[in-house]
């Protein structure tokens, strides 16, 4: 119910902004007075571009059903049956089941108030613009993106795996759950820095450098849990804001943001870890992203349909940079996470 009541609060707020904002220009000024917000159609896709076999392998009762190319986390359950109590306070046993599922959409883009997973343009001022780089100065070359998170529950809106417990998610259909223009956080390194003071202990030359390790593991199809300041072959994670450094072109760029903005909401306490013995019965609040638990999978410009890729993967081995035209600066991602739950049991 509290998690209901967030969600209707945060879309009331940005209606409001939104109508308050109704009758300005878009466009008004800048460098994007002739920018026209695509249309990401991502309902026209799902049949087609959702990669359906990285569900696999389910795991049911200790054993795995089906192959697939997503491997099980390490730090998923391996019990075989547990045991939930429902509403009225009585044990219900089943079994333990553990699988892939889509849960979010994160979108990209560099103007303020472009939606296309909407299909939208909302006119707003554009405070934050950010830059796509020259690579002539390394000073000024950096990029900005503007971040949107939806809920994705692709299962549940589909009515697949029904059952009490497993069907259940926090959310029940598609939702807007978070938009950068109106987190001040993402947009000042500053603000990041204060709101996340531990980022300050590996804010120097020997926590940078310690992401080469980590940068290795992705190269060798591994998720490097033991750092999580880093984001593989991504880059270094912090700060949590929407500046990158440009020279790794848009796929790279917005591949390190997803790790950022994933990050950034579990420190907020608004994400929740759905793997291992303790998220059985339902989900947990947690205030760090376990980096195994996500996988992703592009959807536009141009999807990803055959696979998902690991946090921190090099963008060069799932062809990410082949998925950008030339002149699109918009990116939208399907954040697959792994779930366990107990198969048969009612949850809380």
């Amino acid at each position: 119910m509290k998690g209901r009541l967030r969600n209707k609060a945060f879309l009331l707020v940005m209606a409001g902004l939104f109508c308050s904002l109704n009758s300005a220009p878009a466009g008004e000024s800048g460098s994007f007075s002739r920018y026209v917000c695509p249309r990401a159609d991502i309902f026209g896709k799902v049949l087609q571009d959702i990669p359906w076999s990285s569900l696999l392998p389910v795991y049911i009762g200790g054993t795995f059903a089906g192959t697939g190319s997503s491997p099980v986390p390490k730090n998923a359950s391996r019990k075989r049956v547990c045991g939930c109590k429902d509403s009225l306070g009585l044990m219900n046993y089943g079994v333990v089941m553990g699988l892939w599922e889509p849960a979010f959409l994160i979108e990209f883009t560099r103007k303020p108030g472009c939606f296309p997973v909407l299909g939208t343009e909302i006119p707003l001022p554009e405070s934050t613009v950010g830059s796509l780089g020259s690579g002539g100065d390394a000073a000024t070359d950096i990029s900005f993106f503007h971040a949107h998170l939806y809920s994705f529950p692709l299962f549940t809106m589909l009515n697949i795996f029904s059952d009490l417990n497993c069907g259940r998610s926090e959310y029940q259909d598609m939702d807007l759950l978070y938009a950068s223009e109106l987190d001040p956080v993402w947009q000042s390194e500053l603000r990041a820095l204060r709101e996340i003071p531990e980022s300050r202990v590996t804010a120097n030359a020997a926590g940078v450098a310690s992401c080469s390790q980590d940068a290795i593991a992705a190269y060798r199809g591994e998720v490097n849990t033991a750092l999580p300041h880093c984001a593989g072959a991504w880059g270094y994670l912090y700060p949590l804001t929407g500046w990158a450094g440009s020279s790794g072109g848009v796929t790279e760029n917005t591949s390190l943001l997803t790790a950022r903005l994933l990050t950034l909401l579990h420190h907020r306490g608004l994400l929740r870890n759905t793997m291992g013995d303790q998220a059985l019965c339902q989900g947990e609040h947690s205030l760090y992203a376990d980096k195994s638990m996500y996988r992703f999978s592009m959807i536009y410009p141009v999807a990803e349909s055959s696979s998902t890729h690991f946090w921190g993967e090099p963008v060069s081995k799932w062809q990410g940079d082949l998925r950008i035209p030339p002149g699109f600066h918009e990116a939208v991602y399907v954040v697959w996470r792994y779930r366990n739950c107990c198969l048969g049991a009612g949850g809380n």
